[in-house]
């Protein structure tokens, strides 16, 4: 349902781009993944544009795909790199018009996956975000915010 997001992402983790960043704990409804290596707190932004994965050529969305908890989306017009969990049913705040300081209201972020395993460890980690960032993510200080490390994105085969 969703071609392009998914070969955007895969793209992504083919070529290692998402290995030694992190999961910002900024909003009580998404686990945010960002561009910054964990080991050196450096933006990664410049890798992902060097290799043209920085972001979505078109956005695209499915209604038969909705922002339901433990689905991952694209932020951002167009969408990418940063990818998100979500924590909870986001359909409205990121789904047609759910977000309308973008100039396209009828688009959505594109829901392109979905956790089938380790949902516990979603869970855990949406926990943390809830103790520790007690403010919106927009007013947030960057030097304290909780994060989590990505070691490693690796793509697994089905059998």
């Amino acid at each position: 349902m969703m071609p392009h997001s998914v070969h955007l992402f895969l793209q992504m983790v083919d070529h290692k781009l998402w290995d030694d960043t992190v999961f910002l704990h900024t909003a009580h409804h998404v686990l945010q993944a960002a561009p910054i290596g964990y080991s050196d707190g450096r933006s990664r932004r410049e890798e992902f544009k060097d290799a043209n994965l920085d972001e979505l050529t078109f956005q695209e969305y499915s209604k038969d795909y909705p922002h339901v908890k433990y689905t991952v989306g694209f932020g951002g017009r167009p969408g990418g790199p940063d990818f998100y969990i979500s924590t909870q049913d986001n359909s409205q705040y990121h789904g047609p018009g759910g977000q309308g300081h973008h100039d396209l209201h009828e688009e959505a972020d594109p829901c392109f996956g979905k956790v089938v395993k380790g949902t516990k460890v979603i869970d855990r980690m949406h926990r943390r975000s809830i103790a520790t960032v007690g403010r919106s993510g927009s007013d947030w200080n960057k030097d304290d915010v909780p994060i989590t490390s990505i070691v490693a994105v690796e793509i697994i085969e089905n059998i």
